[in-house]
């Protein structure tokens, strides 16, 4: 009888075990403002992730601690500051004791421990679907010497020689990407959507991503928890401000090239084009409601299969848009919405306006999921699980930020940002010298970001992008157009003090005189 009775409780005990663990669903956008949602005041048709913001939570003020796509997506995956990358390209690029310069050069490292890892480690079935932009940067810059085919830029994908050069690329990068942490891969985009080095398969194909996260949604090898990362390409190019080329384009178009049998997962993109021409917006506002189709598309599939009271599901986006901060360290970049839905666990229609960031979601889920990380684990954020279920957090008083040259320290009233330069480019920029611009003219400081497209655009729409120090009080000047560092001595003071604590957090990664 106490064998029998001993046996039960075990059954009970792993019931409760596995059903406190949950699925995990993160959905991330590419380049999204807050002026491509509804709910926020945005101008656009988007009526699923309104849905989701009144059936759950909204963090509004989550933030990204960079701006530009791979050290953000890094940081989310690991917990970490992109600035700790030890990635292979990172570290060539800067080795220990020189000042970093963080943008789209951070990678996952292979053998270091990260989100996706540590969940399989511990029983999940993890899943990877879309963008990556995390991993192997030598095979995205030196196409020529890696294990990918190449095949002539207006190449049509139909032709069956070109379509399988195009399918076996997409293999090797799925088979790639698994080494990371992910049981199952696929629909992925390298990077963006031009690293397909082709014409016609320079277009987005949200309809074959979320097919994909069917296929994975709807595999019953395992009973196992779950964890989904699913990354759009939306709403990066190819054209930022006409992606409803997108939506005219041949939906059979993908990332492994030609799939002559197409997907039937979501509303026909004609329909799309109608529904938001019906709503009152614009054919260049469409692309909108065709990512609000595809979230939908996926809650609707998680509700079929009866896992809504399992699964939590994230949205939120990389960082914001070039009109909006991206690739600088101001709050229209940096400061993006998160949204949790979780039926019957996450109450509907709340609201969170503490600080927190995409380095606190890793720790979030282990403590959500009741998993200890590795002791060798190095994570910067802070879990922020209560604050899920309608309990006080105010953990975070200030959140540190980094992006190219510059770095910040923002709370709830403030934000200082420093931009400084390596000592050598210091020197040339005390000499006058002047240096050349991407759109060929001459500018007297370089940009923050290798990439001159990402800091001609940046500086373009930013009038204190080169700003050696600025202030601004958030309280007031939430969209950072008055800098008031000479105004407010005292609380610059107590900024650039905060800045300098962050900063020494960083071993060997000298900042002007804020590590000295």
């Amino acid at each position: 009888m106490r064998t029998l009775l001993t046996a039960i409780l075990g059954f009970l005990v792993g019931i409760a075990s596995a059903t406190e663990k949950p699925n995990i669903v993160l959905i991330i956008t590419d380049d999204q403002s807050w002026d491509s949602l509804a709910f926020m005041g945005g101008k656009v048709y988007t009526p699923r992730i309104d849905q989701m913001a009144e059936e759950g939570l909204f963090f509004s003020d989550f933030n990204v601690t960079s701006t530009v796509c791979s050290p953000s997506r890094y940081s989310f995956l690991t917990g970490r500051y992109a600035g700790r990358c030890e990635g292979e390209r990172f570290l060539k690029e800067h080795p220990p004791g020189d000042q970093t310069q963080v943008e789209n050069i951070g990678e996952l490292e292979r053998n270091g421990w990260n989100l996706p890892k540590v969940l399989q480690k511990n029983g999940y079935r993890t899943g990877f679907v879309g963008k990556s932009h995390v991993v192997r940067h030598d095979w995205l810059e030196h196409r020529k010497t890696s294990p990918l085919l190449s095949y002539p830029q207006k190449a049509d994908p139909r032709d069956p020689k070109v379509n399988q050069k195009m399918r076996e690329n997409h293999q090797t990068w799925c088979d790639e990407i698994k080494k990371y942490g992910f049981d199952f891969v696929d629909g992925v985009y390298a990077a963006n959507l031009k690293e397909l080095h082709n014409d016609q398969l320079n277009v987005h194909n949200l309809d074959w991503t979320v097919a994909k996260a069917f296929e994975f949604l709807e595999d019953k090898k395992t009973e196992k928890s779950f964890f989904l990362y699913f990354s759009t390409t939306l709403h990066h190019g190819p054209a930022p401000r006409a992606n409803e080329f997108s939506l005219e384009a041949d939906p059979r178009m993908t990332g492994e090239g030609f799939v002559k049998e197409g997907f039937q997962v979501m509303p026909e993109r004609h329909d799309v084009l109608k529904r938001n021409r019906e709503a009152g917006f614009k054919p260049k506002d469409a692309y909108a409601l065709w990512l609000d189709d595809g979230v939908g598309a996926i809650l609707d599939k998680i509700a079929a299969l009866g896992l809504e009271e399992d699964t939590l599901v994230m949205f939120v986006s990389d960082h914001g848009s070039y009109r909006h901060g991206k690739a600088t360290l101001h709050d229209y970049g940096m400061r993006v919405p998160l949204l949790m839905q979780w039926k019957g666990k996450i109450k509907a229609g709340t609201k969170n306006d503490s600080i927190v960031a995409n380095i606190d979601l890793a720790p979030t889920l282990f403590d959500l999921c009741g998993i200890t990380p590795p002791e060798d684990y190095q994570m910067d954020g802070l879990s922020f699980k209560p604050a899920l279920f309608g309990k006080k957090y105010e953990k975070r008083e200030f959140l540190f930020g980094e992006l190219g040259h510059s770095r910040c320290v923002k709370s709830k009233e403030w934000k200082y940002i420093a931009v400084r330069y390596p000592t050598e480019l210091q020197r040339r920029i005390e000499s006058g010298k002047v240096f050349k611009g991407f759109d060929g003219g001459e500018i007297k400081r370089p940009y923050l970001t290798r990439n001159g497209h990402l800091g001609h655009y940046a500086s373009k729409v930013n009038p204190h992008y080169f700003g050696a120090d600025q202030l601004y009080h958030l309280s007031s000047d939430c969209e950072e157009n008055h800098n008031v560092i000479g105004n407010y001595l005292e609380v610059a003071a107590e900024m650039k003090e905060k800045l300098s604590l962050e900063l020494k957090k960083f071993p060997k990664r000298p900042f002007g005189e804020f590590t000295q």
